[in-house]
C-alpha cells in the first residue's frame, strides 16, 4: 500500500511539474530566437537547410518578422534626418550599435548580405534620410550564401548608386568582408569558406576601382591574423567578443572623425 501511495505521489508531482516545464520551454523559444537573430544565425540557418538544392541561393532575411521590425524602427527614428556618417553592414557591424558619436547612425543588421542591404535601402526610401558619408561593410554573408561574384558586384554597385541618388551621399568608403577562424569557415551553417570570403574581397576591390572608391583594409586589419579572424577576438569564430568589438569600434571612430 505504501509503495502504491508513493507511486501516486510521484505521478502527481510529474503532472504538476509538466506544465511548469512546458511553460519554461515556451518562454525560452523567443529568447533563443532573439539571441540567434542578433548574432546573425537565423539567416545562416537557411544556408544550412537549403544545402545544394537551391540553383540560385538567396538571402530571404527581409521576410523574417524581426528584420522587418528593426527596419520599421529605423524608419521611425531616421525620418527626415540628416547624418554626417552612416554605417551599413551585417551582424559584426551591428554589434557596434549606435556608439560612433553624434550625427552618425548605424544601419547594420545581423544576417545582412548585399541582397537584404538593397531591400533595406528601398524600405528607407520613404524616410528621405540623408547620409553625407557612408561606410559600407558588406560581403561576409554573401560568401556564406554562395552569391556569385558577378551578382555580388552588381548588388554592391547598385547599393552605391542608391546611396548617392537616394541619400545624397557624397563620400563612400568600403570595408573588406570579414574573415572567420579556420574552424568556423569549415562549418557552412556558421560562415563562408575563407576562399569564398577572399573572392568577395577581390570583387569589392574591383567595384571600388570602377567606382573610384577606397577600400579601408586597415580598419579591419587589427582583427585578423593573415586571412583568419584572431581567436582572442571572437566568441564563436565569426562574431566579435568584447575585446574584438572595442578594437573594431576604435578603428571605425578614426574613420568617422575624418568625415564628421
Amino acid at each position: 500500500m505504501k509503495a502504491f501511495q508513493k507511486i501516486v505521489v510521484f505521478l502527481s508531482m510529474k503532472r504538476s511539474i509538466l506544465p511548469i516545464s512546458l511553460g519554461l520551454n515556451l518562454l525560452m523559444i523567443p529568447i533563443v530566437g532573439f539571441i540567434s537573430y542578433k548574432m546573425g544565425y537565423l539567416g545562416r540557418f537557411l544556408i544550412a537547410t537549403t544545402g545544394d538544392n537551391l540553383m540560385t541561393p538567396t538571402d530571404s532575411l527581409s521576410s523574417q518578422p524581426q528584420w522587418q521590425n528593426i527596419v520599421q524602427y529605423q524608419q521611425s527614428i531616421v525620418d527626415q534626418q540628416r547624418f554626417k556618417v552612416c554605417l551599413f553592414g551585417d551582424s559584426i557591424s551591428a554589434q557596434i550599435e549606435n556608439t560612433l558619436g553624434n550625427d552618425t547612425f548605424n544601419f547594420a543588421i545581423a544576417g545582412m548580405s548585399t541582397i537584404s542591404q538593397l531591400e533595406q535601402l528601398e524600405a528607407l526610401k520613404s524616410t528621405q534620410v540623408q547620409c553625407q558619408s557612408a561606410i559600407v561593410a558588406i560581403g561576409t554573408n554573401d560568401a556564406a550564401y554562395r552569391t556569385t561574384p558577378k551578382q555580388f558586384e552588381q548588388n554592391l554597385t547598385q547599393i552605391l548608386a542608391t546611396l548617392r541618388q537616394q541619400m545624397n551621399t557624397q563620400k563612400i568608403v568600403l570595408l573588406p568582408a570579414f574573415y572567420s577562424t579556420v574552424k568556423a569557415s569549415e562549418d557552412r551553417s556558421i560562415a563562408g569558406t575563407l576562399d569564398r570570403v577572399e573572392r568577395m574581397n577581390q570583387s569589392i576591390q574591383q567595384v571600388a576601382k570602377r567606382e573610384k572608391l577606397t577600400v579601408l583594409s586597415e580598419v579591419v586589419k587589427p582583427l585578423f591574423s593573415g586571412q583568419t579572424l584572431r581567436e582572442d577576438l571572437t566568441v564563436d569564430g565569426v562574431h566579435l567578443n568584447l575585446k574584438g568589438r572595442q578594437t573594431y569600434r576604435s578603428s571605425l571612430l578614426r574613420v568617422v572623425d575624418q568625415y564628421r
